[in-house]
């Protein structure tokens, strides 16, 4: 997608040309070798078209998996296992529980395990689970399914974003995270389409009812899109065999020339420490919480509009419109943060633009906003959705120092940061609230005000090198491990 000449010595000769010899590449250098530009964009070509491609794919199934409970709920399964509201919400619940559960360890096996067969095994699962659930014949069933669902998937998420930061750039990681996000918007587009269509032409097929064919059909996604991942995705750039010799080599260099740690070392408590005694994992995880209860406009635009007199079907089709004008603005930030090298801004910039739209969509009408104020106010808070991706992009770079720290710091903002909303959402963003939701939306407001707070605060720390997160050991055995890797 794009190729940019980088070292570290600015005032290298035009002239130079990437050495290809064998010696060791020492991260401690303070030069680097000139990184050949023709090499470097057929390296990205290759990235973006394995990786990049297939995690965006992935992430489009995993939502359709993880958000089709409520498509199968309309579709009959409510009346064939007796789902009452306390059972449905106990299977949402019990999602959540298995994905918290598993991301850290997920993010610890990810470094000392090949991500090329770890994540497509993770999909594989998730898929085979989801296809499962045709078979269950009571809640508990579903219950103990869900539970299944959460942990096969908590391994997926933090994992990509942790291989992603692992290969570009900073120049190119913002635009590359945003876009992997997109899958969210994607599947929030289209998976009431996908989930219409099998209602329409699958239901009594095979004897089953639609719902059944939903879980099958979605599940079978994720295992098709899970083994093609067995022949996309790379390992780290010391050790992927897709890769020539020279490209292997500009790989560990480009990530190198930008103090970024590639390799695994074994856990201490400087891991620990690093995550736990420094403020950045903290802070990013209040701010990935504040960000995160900014989507519920987005995520309750149909219940608005059904509220509002709309048709079922006008309202769920709208979802389609707000989600892809979401992933067109989030490419768009992700594109504009690696362009000016910037991510505290973006973000700061984006949540006084969504804390300024809440705070007109509560204080017009108290909330009974007319249905033009509803439409524009929902597709200018769409740009909120993939915020906390760049916060995760950014918390790369931040932990860049230690390849192990980084991969847990990660899965724990995720984690946490994920589970903290859904204690304020149950009392701030109530359905019964709707159409005008109120409370939710000054809620979201104050929330989208301080995470500009936040945000400056930790863009503050890192300029001043306040704690920056260190390595753990000396890197001599980087060395060596880079120079048997490209040995072997």
């Amino acid at each position: 997608m794009d190729s940019m000449t980088k070292g570290s010595d600015q005032g290298s000769s035009s002239d130079a040309k990437f050495s290809s010899s064998s010696a060791p590449l020492d991260p401690q250098k303070e030069s680097a070798p000139y990184i050949d530009p023709i090499i470097e964009k057929r390296l990205v070509r290759k990235l973006d078209l394995r990786m990049l491609l297939w995690s965006f794919i992935a992430y489009f199934a995993n939502l359709l998996d993880r958000n089709n409970l409520q498509n199968a709920f309309t579709m009959g399964m409510k009346d064939d296992l007796d789902l009452n509201n306390v059972a449905y919400n106990w299977a949402t619940t019990m999602f959540f529980i298995g994905y918290v559960v598993l991301q850290i360890p997920g993010n610890i096996i990810i470094t000392k395990f090949s991500p090329r067969l770890l994540l497509p095994s993770v999909v594989i699962t998730w898929g085979a689970v989801v296809s499962f659930m045709a078979l269950i014949n009571d809640y508990k069933a579903l219950w103990g399914l869900r539970l299944c669902l959460g942990l096969a998937e908590a391994a997926f998420y933090p994992g990509m974003i942790f291989l992603l930061g692992s290969w570009y750039t900073s120049e190119e990681l913002g635009k590359r995270t945003m876009f992997f996000a997109t899958g969210n918007q994607v599947s929030g587009a289209f998976g009431g389409l996908i989930a219409g269509g099998i209602a329409d032409s699958m239901h009594g097929a095979g004897g089953l009812p639609a719902w059944k064919w939903l879980f099958i059909i979605e599940g079978l996604i994720g295992v098709v899109v899970g083994i093609m991942g067995y022949f996309l995705l790379p390992n780290f750039p010391h050790n992927t065999k897709w890769l020539t010799e020279e490209e292997c080599k500009l790989a560990v260099s480009r990530v190198q020339d930008q103090g970024k740690q590639v390799i695994s070392k074994a856990y201490s408590w400087r891991t620990v420490a690093n995550v736990m005694a420094t403020p950045y994992s903290w802070l990013m995880i209040i701010n990935f919480a504040c960000i995160y209860i900014g989507n519920n406009m987005s995520l309750n635009f149909a219940i608005i509009l059904r509220e509002m007199g709309y048709e079922v079907a006008f309202s769920n089709y709208m979802n389609t419109p707000a989600y892809i004008f979401g992933a067109i603005l989030a490419v768009s930030i992700g594109w504009s943060s690696d362009k000016r090298g910037d991510r505290a801004f973006h973000i700061a910039g984006t949540q006084l633009w969504v804390g300024i739209w809440f705070l007109v969509l509560a204080v017009v009408n108290h909330g009974a906003n007319p249905a033009a104020l509803v439409f524009i106010g929902t597709y200018a808070i769409t740009a909120n959705i993939s915020m906390t991706a760049l916060c995760l992009a950014w918390s790369n770079e931040i932990y860049k120092k230690d390849h192990n720290t980084r991969a847990v710091a990660i899965a724990f903002i995720n984690a946490v940061g994920n589970l903290a909303p859904n204690f304020v959402n149950v009392r701030a963003w109530v359905v019964s609230d709707a159409p005008e939701f109120w409370l939710g939306k000054i809620t979201s407001m104050g929330m989208s005000f301080a995470s500009v707070l936040l945000t400056i605060l930790i863009w503050y720390l890192v300029r001043i090198e306040f704690m920056l997160p260190k390595a753990t050991e000396e890197k001599k055995k980087d060395q060596e491990e880079i120079e048997g890797s490209n040995n072997a």
